[in-house]
């Protein structure tokens, strides 16, 4: 099973990093709201600042969400396999 994760356009380090981890990436824009993410197959959900993101209507995927702000790609990594531990 291929480990899938959303990550925010404004942050190609983190995308190119977790690809090499073996992750599939799929790149949330701007104009896309985690209302748009209606997959539960996605391990988490990594956005640059979560007051910048909409999160009134709530999320409809199960994924963890993770902030980047302040992290490394190493770090927001760490995150998500200690959450998902494959």
């Amino acid at each position: 099973m291929t480990k899938k994760v959303v990550v925010e356009n404004n942050l190609e380090e983190v995308r190119v990093y977790l690809g090499e981890k073996g992750y599939d990436v799929r790149t949330m824009y701007r104009n896309d709201t985690l209302q748009d993410i209606t997959s539960d197959n996605y391990e988490a959900i990594i956005v640059s600042d979560l007051n910048n993101m909409n999160l009134s209507q709530g999320l409809k995927a199960k994924a963890s969400i993770v902030e980047a702000a302040g992290l490394t790609p190493e770090q927001i990594y760490q995150i998500i396999h200690n959450k998902v531990r494959f």
